[in-house]
């Protein structure tokens, strides 16, 4: 007559804590991905459900031994700890919050992707931070596109991060900088299922990223950054044309080429007609007919002339102090001037070698490891290019604060070929050691 309350048992404490991981790196993802959120409910949301996911993983993991990206990611923050002692710790307009929140936020997807991906074998959970990711951008992108037909410049005003145009502009959902290059990067990783194993999307899967591509190519337009149209416009090309890692060595050799042997007032007048095909957005007309008078008038009185100064700058200064950069103990911080323009060099001229080393061995050691995984599978291609983007935008760019971008390159793209296991029921059956790495054929990818 009275239907009994079902009572836990330790058999279903494991689903229940699954459950409730899944769900907080999906709320991470929700985070990442629509600014109207992140304005509404602000970091400490991002903070609490990052502190969730990591209670409710399998705490075996923190002491299975660690690939070394993982490692090299402790050594790069245990190389501020002098710096913290001494008072010099710093980077960029954020100061120290940069380096205590925006550094391991940039960096946690990680250990996220390290943990479903090579430590759990949780397909679904991939599947489900790709999927959810994308649809979440989709919302995100949508919003931004909307806003700027009414603020044109508001993306590119959010850049400046002065806080009337955040509280502004975040409160109609518009994205700024970082939301606009993550995008970037996920759109180059979304063609995946579009031109590549059409078996092992559903039509579903296709529907679902074209919509996501449309939407965010609308969105860039409408965002006027001409650097992130180039970005998005070299990468596509790149990976439809790009089928290995030879046709893309061949491909990436033969732009060098390009850009080396052809003369800047062919280079000016192809861009002159890029910005006559742009005539109808005033921002990037302009931006596009600056690079082209770099190249056909006065290199050094544009636009161009003026941000390569800002990179030569800040790279003499590293150069003039290369071990512990302008903030270490052989050195003062007007030794030199740091430009905040590029997100390498920056970095570099601060801290120097120290803690330069480790971050890029763990760049290597991480863009190595994703690459022995899908090795002689079709998403090798798109990794390449992905990872050959990011660090040519991270040299032009900053970058280590941008948190976006971080999460998208680092837990999100390597998820992108577990799409279809986002919502299987039934559980995915774990294939054998690196069969997934040597044939790809279990997982389709």
């Amino acid at each position: 007559m009275f239907e009994t309350k079902k009572v836990l048992t330790s058999k279903d404490i494991s689903p229940l804590l699954t459950s409730i991981n899944h769900l907080a790196i999906i709320f991470v993802c929700m985070w990442i991905a629509i600014p109207y959120v992140r304005s509404i409910i602000g970091v400490i949301f991002l903070l609490f459900w990052l502190f969730i996911w990591f209670i409710t993983t399998d705490m075996r993991w923190i002491l299975k031994k660690w690939s070394l990206d993982l490692v090299f990611v402790l050594v790069f923050f245990i190389t501020f700890i002098p710096y913290f002692l001494t008072g010099t710790l710093f980077y960029g307009a954020a100061g120290t919050n940069a380096i205590t929140i925006s550094f391991p936020i940039f960096l946690a997807g990680i250990f996220i992707n390290h943990y479903y991906m090579y430590y759990k074998k949780d397909y679904k959970a991939l599947g489900l931070i790709a999927i959810c990711t994308i649809i979440f951008f989709i919302i995100g992108n949508f919003q931004t596109y909307l806003g700027l037909l009414d603020y044109p410049m508001a993306s590119r005003e959010l850049a400046t991060g002065r806080a009337d145009f955040i509280q502004m502009y975040t409160k109609l959902g518009i994205g700024g900088f970082g939301h606009i290059y993550s995008v970037v990067f996920l759109l180059i990783g979304s063609l995946y299922p579009i031109i590549r194993n059409p078996s092992l999307f559903t039509l579903a899967h296709k529907a679902l990223a074209l919509l996501f591509s449309i939407v965010a190519f609308q969105m860039l337009i409408q965002a006027s950054y001409a650097t992130s149209l180039l970005i998005s416009i070299l990468g596509i090309i790149l990976v439809v044309f790009a089928k290995n890692r030879v046709t893309l060595l061949l491909l990436m050799i033969t732009s060098f080429f390009l850009l080396v042997v052809v003369d800047q007032i062919a280079m000016g007048n192809f861009f002159l007609a890029i910005a006559d095909k742009l005539s109808w957005n005033y921002i990037l007309n302009e931006k596009f007919t600056d690079l082209a008078n770099s190249l056909l008038i006065d290199f050094n009185g544009g636009q161009l002339g003026n941000r390569v100064d800002l990179y030569l700058s800040s790279l003499q200064t590293f150069f003039s102090n290369p071990f512990f950069g302008i903030l270490g103990p052989f050195s003062h911080i007007e030794s030199g001037r740091i430009e905040g323009h590029s997100g390498w060099f920056d970095l570099l001229g601060f801290y120097g070698l120290f803690t330069g080393v480790p971050l890029f061995l763990t760049f290597y050691f991480n863009f190595k490891k994703h690459l022995k995984y899908y090795k002689k599978t079709s998403f090798t291609g798109f990794l390449l290019v992905i990872y050959f983007l990011f660090l040519l935008f991270g040299t032009i760019n900053p970058v280590l604060y941008v948190i976006e971008i971080g999460f998208v390159i680092f837990c999100v793209i390597p998820a992108i070929p577990y799409i279809p296991y986002a919502f299987k029921r039934e559980k995915v059956k774990v294939p054998k050691k690196r069969s997934v790495v040597v044939t790809g054929r279990e997982h389709g990818i």
